[in-house]
């Protein structure tokens, strides 16, 4: 519980808040994600707006429940399916 805690508030935090760095694995990342049928719409694009990764923007993951704008930018957890 502890480390999903960590791995949602790094998440927001690096989603609030990206880097470059972040930014580059959440990228490649959000390419495995769009594509992924686990991905499904969900109606926070317009609480949680993606600008800088569109393809993603409103979807979560229907596996393990994360919004993909924050799981992709976190640092402690991978997919749940072994995709990255």
């Amino acid at each position: 519980m502890e480390n999903r805690l960590k791995a949602i508030i790094s998440g927001f935090t690096n989603y609030a808040f990206p880097s470059k760095e972040i930014e580059t694995v959440a990228l490649q990342r959000a390419a495995i994600c769009a594509t992924c049928p686990l991905a499904v719409t969900t109606m926070m694009k317009q609480l949680l707006p993606d600008d800088s990764i569109k393809k993603i923007e409103g979807l979560k993951c229907s596996e393990c429940g994360c919004f993909l704008s924050a799981k992709v930018r976190q640092a402690y957890e991978s997919c749940p399916k072994k995709k990255w």
